[in-house]
Order: structure tokens, then sequence, then C-alpha cells
């Protein structure tokens, strides 16, 4: 069954028009300027407020629209043009108050770096209208879906599915690089905000309801992607304290778990998952072995990241302001107050929050690689997790025989850097790191053999070469050298310091095969 947009589909058609015209990236940018796109990225509406008042057409859309303000019909009948002002007041998407019109709905250019511009349909958020939101409330774009969009790994695909919709923002990335979309939500009404912004793009997605993978039993796809409603808390349920948006009416983070278990079972060979997910951190196990434990033993492999750990009462608090709720009010009171006993009953000593990469494999035992990885990081970071499976499977291929037989690259851009402690002989070496300038911008305390061993890794020579010249130049056995440094070159790999010729970009490779033995001539 066909979902139906909350506007008609002439006034989608002519809004669109309208918006492509007058309120696209470039002419809200230009018309806010710099100190007002500064203030509208800071919440800062009144900042935004004083700089758009010159009257243009754009300017009234982004009072309109992006700060809620009540506008002149005269002006918001123009801006809206070949959009006639009756047919906005009748569907709906503006509403008259003492002579002037406010919108009901928030309606917000969005694009990619170097994408086309869409534009997206949500629920005005607390910002715009003060007070607690409403429990069937539709997220517009927000800092976690921008956060799992440049995270998403991006290479063509045949179907892609959406989990939690909601208005529509992940579907409009994978409409880019994917034969068939399809979007799930169990809010009808989120349902019919992504309707909305897919007419408003032209776009044709498949939107089914439901919880989380129930609508789409049974079927495969290519990649799924997913900013589920994470949060940890009592189960909280919309409309009895809970919001749609966020809280899955589960208990601790049984909604997290659930999906995480369902999603390979959902993947095509080779297909890719990626959600975010928060999880609890209590003295029962580490939170690696938590969220390992949520993957089935075979088939897999994933990459999970914990961006950062909140403790109780900061993520409380976090998440009632996000929903609207005024410190101090008796409402914010009695939410904190039953949200923080339920933490104190389950032991609950802090929440991580991050990042789940799976990849189904069909290999007979799973893989689980869980780090830290609180670092700020290369945007967008969806090809470096694409690298990253790419070189596990490498690593998973090969036995410590084959992989003294490699070849391996430095990543380019790496950076050394060395540092000394004062005594009283003058500057001792203390420590030496290596960084990464892209990608994860990991970084590595190594000591001078290991930083020695990855400058001549070349791709010109096999990696057992190499080891044996290092175990003569520190007077030790080979075999011992090798033991002791496969497994740290294997980390090296995995992490990215170091890449399989193979695997290499074309310019490393070729500087690699320029520098084997006999080339040229």
């Amino acid at each position: 069954m066909s979902v139906r947009p909350l506007l008609p589909a002439a006034v989608c058609d002519q809004l669109g028009e309208a918006v492509r015209n007058r309120f696209g990236s470039v002419a809200v940018s230009e018309a806010l300027g710099l100190a007002g796109e500064a203030a509208l990225s800071r919440g800062d509406l009144s900042g935004a407020d004083r700089l758009t008042r010159r009257g243009s057409e754009t300017e009234t859309l982004i009072r309109l629209f992006l700060l809620g303000l009540p506008v002149p019909a005269s002006a918001v009948e123009a801006a809206l043009r070949p959009l006639p002002l009756a047919q906005a007041e009748a569907a709906g998407l503006v509403e008259r108050r003492d002579g002037h019109l406010r919108a009901t709905l928030d309606l917000r250019p969005y694009s990619e770096t170097g994408g086309p511009d869409w534009w997206v349909v949500s629920d005005l958020g607390a910002e715009v209208r003060p007070g607690p939101l409403p429990a069937e409330h539709v997220l517009g774009v927000g800092s976690a879906g921008l956060t799992l969009a440049e995270a998403t790994v991006r290479g063509p695909v045949r179907h892609a599915l959406d989990v939690g919709t909601g208005c529509g923002v992940q579907a409009l990335h994978l409409s880019e690089h994917s034969e068939t979309v399809t979007a799930t939500d169990l809010s009808d009404r989120a349902l019919r905000m992504a309707a909305t912004t897919a007419a408003l793009n032209g776009k044709h997605w498949e939107l089914r309801h439901g919880s989380l993978l129930e609508p789409v039993a049974g079927r495969q796809f290519d990649l799924i992607v997913s900013n589920p409603p994470f949060i940890v808390g009592p189960g909280f349920a919309p409309g009895a304290g809970g919001f749609r948006y966020r809280d899955s009416g589960l208990a601790g983070d049984a909604v997290c778990a659930q999906l995480v278990a369902g999603l390979p079972a959902r993947l095509a060979e080779g297909g890719t998952g990626q959600l975010l997910a928060n999880w609890i951190i209590d003295g029962s196990q580490s939170w690696q072995e938590r969220v390992t434990g949520w993957l089935p033993a075979a088939g897999c492999q994933a990459w999970i990241w914990q961006r950062e750990v909140a403790e109780p009462a900061e993520y409380v608090a976090l998440w009632l302001r996000d929903a609207g709720e005024q410190p101090g009010t008796p409402a914010w009171r009695q939410r904190y107050d039953d949200w923080l006993d339920w933490f104190t009953a389950a032991g609950v000593a802090g929440i991580g929050m991050g990042l789940v990469n799976v990849r189904r494999t069909g290999q007979d035992v799973s893989e689980v690689v869980c780090q830290d990885v609180p670092q700020p990081h290369e945007h967008p970071v969806g090809p470096a997790i694409e690298d990253w499976f790419g070189r596990a499977g490498w690593l998973r291929d090969r036995s410590a025989e084959q992989l003294v037989q490699a070849r391996l690259v430095a990543a380019p851009g790496l950076v050394r850097s060395s540092h000394a402690l004062i005594s009283d002989e003058g500057w001792q070496p203390a420590l030496v790191q290596l960084r990464q300038a892209g990608g994860l911008r990991w970084e590595l305390e190594v000591d001078d053999a290991v930083a020695g061993l990855v400058a001549a890794c070349t791709g010109a020579t096999p990696l057992g070469v190499l080891l044996s010249l290092l175990a003569a130049g520190v007077s030790a056995g080979t075999d011992e050298v090798t033991a002791a440094l496969l497994p740290v070159v294997r980390d090296l790999i995995e992490r990215g310091f170091l890449v399989p010729v193979e695997l290499a970009p074309a310019s490393s490779a070729a500087t690699a095969r320029a520098a084997e033995p006999g080339a040229g001539r």
C-alpha cells in the first residue's frame, strides 16, 4: 500500500518549483551571510532574524520555515509562487494568525558536499515552537543523522534499506547510489513526512510501516542504514513519557541489541549494515563484550566504534533538553528522578554512544573488532570504513606464513614525531609516535624499530625480508623478531598505517611497482 504525502501532489509540485527557484543552499547561504549562517548553526535564531529583514523572497522563506517567524501574507504569497497562497493554507503548509502567516512544518534545503540540493520536510523543532515536543514529533536534519550519513559507505548498490527513516534524510543519500530504496518506520506520520520529502525531490521510495526490520522479513539488501530510537532508559513509550523519534518503549539498550542481532540476516552476501547505537556500561562486563554478544556467532565481520561515554545524569539532562523540557520545572524534575532511579536500580554506570558497522561474510566464525574512537576524523569517513573492511578481509584470509610474503606500503600522509624528556644528561628520547594525516587519524606509540619498519615498507620488498634485515640490525634472531612483530604489523594494517600493495591507492601501487628490482628495464 502506497503512503500518501502530507501535501497533495499538485502542492508538492508547485512548492518544489518555488524552493528550487528561491530556497536552495546557495541562495540561503548568500541571504544569511557568514554571520547569519553561524548564528543559525549555533541555534541563535534572534541573530539570524536580525540579518534577514531586507524583504527578499529567499529571506521570507528563511523566516517562515527556518526561523518559525510570523510573516506578512503578501510576502509569503510572492515567495511561494507558483503555489497559490490559498492552496498552501488549505493544504496546511501555513496557518494564518492576526493577519500574518506561520509555517506548520519545517522545510529546509539540504545537500552533501558537491551534491545536488534537496529539500527536507519535518516537524518544527523546540527551538522554533517552544515547549515539550509532541510524542509523534518527526525530527528533521539533526546531528545524529548527519553523523550516520557521512559514515555510510557509498559504493553503487542494487537494493538499499533505511530503517526508521523519519523524514527521509538517509533515504535521500541512498537514492544517489542505489537502484532501489526501501524505508521503514513505525510512525505513520514519519512515513507521510518521508513521502513528502520524496515527492519534493522527485524520488520514488518503497515506504513500509512497521518496527525495525519486521516490514522486510525474508528480504535481503546490499546496504542497510539506521538511525534508530536508540535512547537507553526505563522504556518510555511514545505518549507515555517517550517520543517516537528516539524512544523505542524497550528498556535499557534492548532496541539496539535487537536491531544489531537481526541485521546480518537481512544483508545480502557481502552487504553492509551501519547504524548508530547506545549501550549500557555496567560492572558485569566490558562494553566490548556486551556489544559483541549482540551479533551472531557466524557469518559476519563487524567494526564497532565507541565515540564517547556519558555518565547517567549527563545523559538524562542531554535528552530532556533535546525534547524541549525546561530545567527546574515539575515535569523536568519528575522525569529526571524517574530516569536516574532506573539507572541506579539497573546498575548503569555509564552509557556508550557509537557506530556499528557490519558486513555479511558467510564465514564460519564472526569477527568483531570493538574500538574506542574518540578522536576527530576526516569527513566523510565512509571511505575509511570501506577501506577497513577491505584490509580486515585481507588479514582474515592470511596466515602468518602468507603475511611474511606480503608486500606492504606505508599509507600516504603518515607523520612521525619524537618526544624527549630532560634529565641530568640532557634531552633523552622518550616517545615516538606515528600519526595519520587523514582517515581515522589514529595516533600510535611505537619504538624506533617499528617506525623504521613502516618507513621501509615501500611495496618493493616482502615483509619477511624486511624483518630479517631488522633482526640483523638489532643482533636478534629472525624467528624471534618475526614472532614479536607480526601482531604489531597486523594492527598497523588493520588501522591503516600499512596497506597491502594490492589494496593500496593507485599512486602508491605504481610507486611500489617502479621500485621492484628490474622495473623499467
